[in-house]
């Protein structure tokens, strides 16, 4: 090399220069920490490429719960919100999912029967002193939607029962049963984040 000085080019934009007269120890310690410079500017360009191709967008999408915290893959986000006193229906992984508002909070539990598998999204709501009670259309059935656990078990038609009609339904379809609830969470972001919940003890 000719000249007072050469350059020992590791990665644009980063240049480290040795002066030709250092000594060989000092020439080590350069080439070192010229080693450690690419090492770190090699792992930023790779964590500004993995955020750039929405990798830890990915991540922070598995949910989210109160105050934004970062909770499990496995919430359900509900789009639209119910208002007070009306119902909102969502997929979730056991079926549909009913989503309500009562008395200014939310609620939301499996909107499948447990006896006969039919559809409770029609279901009559009603409040009451330990969480709103959701009615099965079809059997008169009730389940609490605080906590899932059945109130009330019907296996009669229509919720009228007799020996012959509860004899014929009762071996019919599943045995009383929970439901499913859900823990709701609201981040403030405009949408309400369902987190499944362990069934209520029978």
């Amino acid at each position: 090399l000719k000249g007072a000085k050469h350059s020992c080019v590791v990665s644009p934009p980063i240049t480290m220069v040795v002066r030709r007269r250092t000594s060989p120890r000092l020439r080590a310690l350069a080439l070192a920490t010229c080693v450690a410079v690419v090492a770190v500017y090699c792992a930023a360009e790779a964590v500004a490429a993995f955020v750039t191709q929405g990798g830890l967008s990915a991540i922070a999408r598995e949910s989210r719960g109160a105050r934004g915290h970062i909770t499990r893959r496995a919430a359900i986000r509900v789009k639209n919100p119910p208002k007070e006193g009306d119902r909102e229906i969502v997929d979730g992984p056991d079926g549909p999912i009913i989503v309500t508002k009562v008395d200014g909070a939310y609620f939301a539990v499996d909107a499948t029967c447990p006896h006969l598998n039919l559809p409770m999204k029609k279901g009559k709501i009603e409040s009451g002193p330990d969480g709103p009670i959701l009615t099965c259309t079809f059997h008169n059935s009730c389940f609490n939607m605080k906590s899932g656990k059945c109130t009330k078990w019907v296996t009669g038609a229509l919720g009228f029962e007799n020996d012959l009609v509860s004899g014929i339904m009762g071996n019919l379809g599943g045995q009383k049963n929970d439901i499913a609830a859900y823990e709701v969470v609201d981040p403030g972001d405009g949408y309400i984040w369902l987190e499944k919940g362990s069934k209520a003890a029978a």
